[in-house]
């Protein structure tokens, strides 16, 4: 017997808003990145060296290159996940969430305080709930279906 293929249901709005975040946080932690790694003194982005007095880094290259691939391409792969409702997305977008919630802690007690890392905090505790959102209306909507 053939299975009966059924259209996907449409994206909620808090998938779409978690998508949104996601696409939108990871492009800017790519172009933010790159032009910190070619532009390592910081000028261009006005972060100066000085900043990074209490990490191992002396200029903005390795941090740069880190917020580009970990950041960046973390973020733009689980709302590529979330968009293509593969099953690890809520996972991923959830440890996303998480990790950067943890960055912008650990920036805020070795760097220093600076406004931006409360917004992007912010948004990844946004991006963590609604990545776990996500994945109690994934389950719903499986036990429903009978999949």
């Amino acid at each position: 017997m053939r299975k009966k293929r059924t259209e996907p249901r449409p994206l909620a709005r808090a998938e779409k808003v978690l998508i949104g975040l996601q696409l939108t946080t990871g492009t800017a932690a790519v172009l933010s990145g790159a032009v910190l790694a070619a532009r390592p003194d910081g000028s261009f982005l006005h972060a100066g060296p000085r900043v990074l007095e209490r990490t191992p880094f002396r200029d903005w290259r390795v941090p740069g290159l880190l917020l580009a691939a970990g950041c960046g391409g973390g973020y733009l792969a689980a709302g590529s996940l979330q968009l293509l409702r593969h099953p690890a997305a809520p996972l991923v977008s959830a440890a996303a969430g998480a990790a950067l919630v943890g960055l912008e802690a650990w920036e805020t007690a070795v760097i220093e305080f600076q406004p931006l890392e409360v917004f992007y905090a912010a948004v990844g505790g946004a991006v963590t709930a609604l990545a776990i959102r996500s994945a109690g209306a994934g389950a719903r909507t499986r036990r429903s279906s009978g999949a």
